[in-house]
């Protein structure tokens, strides 16, 4: 795995939590390549290359090391897809279910619209915005084409 601060290590901008699962994607392709298996470990790497505040956050979570009852049988700690889970649950917005809203679409299209879309690219740049959050919107039933189409106009 490559030192804190190198250039090849996973960033994370922790002013944008929608960015957080592609961190995640990010490390666990470092954990494949590099042969990183166990929980701890990748836990560790994790909370590695993001602040000493938000590291000490995640490593405090009781996911982080304790133990978890499993019905009748002895204990087991927790792995790395449940401390996963339980680090994405502290920041909304990076939950991929909650990504977009209608809101998120009609500010752009008032945001667009008041500043002027007199070039092309500011208006190459607007369509693909909105292409990419109405798509998502309508994959997911929370836009209805004509909505779309409506806005789009505006």
């Amino acid at each position: 795995m490559p030192p804190r601060n190198d250039t090849t290590a996973p960033k994370w901008d922790e002013s944008r939590p929608r960015e957080l699962p592609q961190y995640f994607k990010e490390l666990e392709y470092l954990f494949a390549d590099c042969g990183i298996t166990d929980d701890t470990q990748k836990k560790e790497y994790a909370s590695r290359y993001v602040s000493y505040d938000t590291a000490e956050t995640w490593l405090g979570l009781p996911e982080f090391g304790d133990n978890i009852m499993v019905d009748n049988d002895a204990p087991r700690p927790y792995n790395y897809q449940e401390w996963k889970a339980a680090v994405l649950r502290l920041y909304p917005g990076a939950d991929a279910s909650a990504r977009y809203n209608l809101g998120d679409l009609e500010r752009l299209v008032n945001q667009s619209f008041n500043s002027g879309l007199a070039t092309l690219g500011r208006f190459s740049d607007y369509y693909r915005d909105f292409q990419r959050i109405a798509r998502w919107l309508l994959a997911n039933g929370k836009l209805y084409r004509n909505e779309e189409r409506r806005l789009f106009q505006q």
